[in-house]
């Protein structure tokens, strides 16, 4: 099979998958991935230490923790971003 025809074939599946009602959460975490891979900041180590995550092992309670607090400072920080650009707009 050549990598166009697996690339097909996955974006096919995933397709299938998406027409499930309980594939919300497929479908959030393909949007945040979208999201992540068109910021330059989400480097090649982020996506490595991403792909280690999606290998079936649980998260630790710390490390969500830790995530869960990351994420809130990282909204705060584009609402910021969204008032600054609201206010000079």
């Amino acid at each position: 099979m050549t990598p166009e025809n697996a690339a097909m074939a996955a974006t096919s599946e995933m397709l299938l998958a998406l027409r499930n009602p309980e594939s919300g959460w497929l479908a959030t975490l393909i949007v945040a991935l979208a999201e992540a891979q068109a910021d330059p900041g989400f480097t090649s180590h982020h996506q490595a230490l991403f792909a280690d995550l999606c290998q079936g092992q649980p998260i630790s309670l710390v490390l969500r923790a830790a995530a869960l607090q990351r994420s809130l400072d990282f909204e705060r920080h584009l609402e910021h971003q969204q008032d600054d650009m609201a206010a000079t707009g």
